[in-house]
């Protein structure tokens, strides 16, 4: 299967801090790979489509829990003329009902399919990225959270609470490299 042209040219300045192989996708009618980044460069806007963000408010993460399982990246997907701020920020609001601030540059997932294109997928193929940001809790939104069959909760719970063994190699890695960022900020 032959990879973006954009895509390939971008991530021949990077090397992935992590890499899943096999990962199943609506289903499991398509497989992907999924490899993650730490940079504050952001991928070609044209492979975008969706935003994520680690959230923070004191010592203690936002911890979702959706139909797949609980992760601590929330996020989705860039809606037509939106700004990646905007839509973090919009999807924040749908899915956990909180505002954020201070939003910084983490870093990004690249998603390559491994399987055919599906007929009439709707999704960016064979490429698509996912930026990563941090950033921190601003306070409960005064907008409804987005009720759905998809996310089911939301919580805040402190680091020193956080079970590690749930969360994916990419969560650990993004969640360590900001946690050892703020502890170097704090010493």
């Amino acid at each position: 299967m032959e990879s973006d042209p954009a895509a390939d040219e971008f991530l021949r300045h990077y090397s992935p801090v992590d890499v899943e192989t096999d990962v199943s996708w609506r289903t499991g009618e398509i497989e992907l790979t999924i490899s993650s980044y730490i940079t504050c460069d952001e991928p070609p806007p044209q492979l975008v489509t969706s935003v994520r963000a680690l959230v923070f408010r004191d010592e203690s993460i936002l911890l979702m829990q959706n139909v797949n399982g609980p992760h601590i990246i929330p996020g989705g997907r860039v809606e037509s003329g939106e700004s990646h701020l905007d839509a973090l920020r919009r999807e924040l609001i749908e899915e956990a009902g909180v505002e954020i601030t201070d939003v910084r540059p983490l870093g990004f997932m690249h998603l390559r399919h491994e399987t055919p294109k599906p007929p009439n997928y709707p999704y960016l193929y064979p490429d698509l990225f996912w930026p990563i940001f941090v950033a921190e809790y601003d306070g409960e939104s005064e907008e409804t959270r987005v009720q759905d069959d998809y996310e089911l909760s939301s919580e805040f719970i402190p680091l020193v609470d956080l079970d590690r063994s749930i969360l994916t190699e990419a969560e650990l890695v993004y969640l360590d490299h900001v946690v050892s960022a703020r502890k170097r900020l704090l010493a």
